[in-house]
């Protein structure tokens, strides 16, 4: 994302081609086209993408905790839940905007 396909603060350049090594072990050969500065400001920035969207995760598994809990419990009872079911606990134990706004 970053180095291939410029999709950072870096600016929208391609630090990466798409061609790979052909065969196992390759990779020994291939050397960046850029320096030191610019590598470890990509480091930087994987470091931030990497740290957000863990943050974003753990916020999202805990604002949905229960409704997990409420699904786990389904599928050891039935070992498989459908896509309706599935939907329908979540519908039912997600935390509505409202809900979320108040406790807020």
């Amino acid at each position: 994302m970053v180095t291939r396909f410029g999709m950072s603060d870096l600016g929208p350049i391609a630090l990466e081609s798409d061609s790979g090594p052909v065969f196992l072990g390759g990779d020994f050969m291939n050397r960046p086209e850029y320096s030191e500065e610019i590598a470890a400001r990509i480091d930087a920035r994987v470091r931030n993408i990497v740290n957000h969207c863990y943050e974003r995760a753990k916020q999202l598994i805990e604002t949905n905790r229960y409704a997990m809990d409420r699904i786990v419990d389904e599928l050891i009872e039935q070992e498989t839940i459908d896509g309706d079911q599935f939907r329908e606990l979540v519908a039912q134990y997600t935390p509505s905007e409202k809900s979320l706004a108040i406790a807020g």
